[in-house]
Order: C-alpha cells, then structure tokens, then sequence
C-alpha cells in the first residue's frame, strides 16, 4: 500500500505525498470515508492546501488513478503482441488486488495524465502488430482496456471467487427441472479460479482481436505467449 505520508506541514507538502496520503485512506476506509478534509488530515494539511493542488475531488482522484497508471510498465519493444498485451493486462489485474479500493477510479477516465499515455502507446502499438486496421485501434484499445480493468476489478471486490456457503445453498435448493444448467454446474462454481477467469477472457479477447484482423485482410502473426 502506499505509504500514508502523516505531520508534514503544508510548506513541505508535495502532490506526489497528498495522492500517497489519499490512497492510503482510501484502502483504509473504503469510499464512503473518503474526503479532502481526511485526505489532508492524512497528509498533515487541511483541505483547502490538497485543493490548492489538484482543484477538486475529481482532479484528486484522477492523480490516484494515474498513480496506479505510473506502476504499470509496457513490454520491451518488440515483444510478439499477444504477450505484450498480456504483460500489462497481469500487472493491472496485480495493482486490482494490492489497491482494491483504489484500483476502480481507472474505470472513470479515459485517460489519466503522462503515465497512463506510456502504457497505452504501447498498447496501440501491439493493436496494430496484430492487424486491428489503424481506424479501429482507438475502438478496440478502449474495449480491452474496459475489459481488463473490468475484470480486475471484479476479482479485487469479491465477485470472481468460489461461490460462499450461503450462495452454494440458494444453488442447491433450486428446482432442477428449472435450472438444470446452474444446478448441475455448482461444483464448477465452487471451484472458480479467478486466474484461470481472468486467463480465459484474455484470451477470448485476443482471439477475438485476431479473427477481425483476418476478417480486414490484416492479419499478423498468430504468436501466443
């Protein structure tokens, strides 16, 4: 977790100290104890000084979020696309269980600032390596990246997990004549592996990503990692 920078006077505060200070309240409260006066509590300066920094609530959070943005890193240059994508694609599902707070402010913004544009050049580059026609790279790289966050979030907040005891029994007491799908699968969602989810929608995704470059007469190496 990020270091909650605590009793340092306004004079000597940085931004990079109050969004440290931020996300720590965030993990440590959940939203519904988030605010400016905490957040400055937290960094030893009252609200109006994290205002003067970052304007508003939203500016403040777009800072965590391209904080979390700044810990991704790309692939190195020339790697085969479909690992490069699932290079970034692990480091966001990582960040989603260490911040899990935090980690779904990156579903509010399109972008976040210098850090978030490292990644995503490299992102749009991999597009174009599979064969995404250039005016359909913005269309998909949104659509991967809603669904890779998406996914990560889902995992940090409980809902891709083996089903609880509580959810296992509403399962069984169902009529099977009515759901014979869900009730004959229920060891199945007992056993869920979240990295195997998160693998198999990946890869779902790629695929995806490969057939509609051979629809466009586009496509690029099939390499798999």
């Amino acid at each position: 977790m990020a270091k909650r920078q605590v009793g340092r006077g306004p004079r000597g505060l940085s931004p990079a100290s109050i969004v440290e200070a931020a996300i720590g309240v965030l993990e440590e409260g959940g939203p519904d104890a988030f605010s400016m006066r905490g957040v400055g509590r937290a960094a030893g300066c009252d609200a109006m000084s994290v205002a003067y920094h970052f304007g508003s609530k939203q500016g403040l959070t777009r800072a965590m979020a391209s904080w979390l943005d700044g810990q991704v890193r790309p692939a190195p240059p020339g790697s085969p696309w479909r690992p490069a994508l699932r290079h970034v694609a692990e480091q966001y599902r990582t960040l989603a269980g260490t911040y899990p707070q935090t980690f779904p402010l990156l579903q509010r913004f399109t972008h976040t600032g210098s850090a978030d544009y490292t990644t995503t050049e490299a992102v749009h580059a991999a597009m174009l390596s599979a064969g995404v026609p250039l005016s359909q790279v913005v269309s998909v790289t949104v659509g991967w990246y809603g669904t890779v966050l998406g996914l990560a979030t889902a995992e940090a907040l409980g809902m891709v997990a083996p089903v609880d005891d509580a959810t296992a029994g509403e399962i069984e007491a169902l009529a099977a004549e009515d759901y014979p799908l869900t009730t004959a699968l229920l060891d199945d969602y007992r056993g869920i592996d979240p990295a195997v989810v998160f693998g198999t929608a990946l890869d779902l995704m790629h695929d995806g990503i490969e057939r509609l470059a051979a629809d466009r007469g586009q496509g690029g190496p099939r390499d798999r990692p």
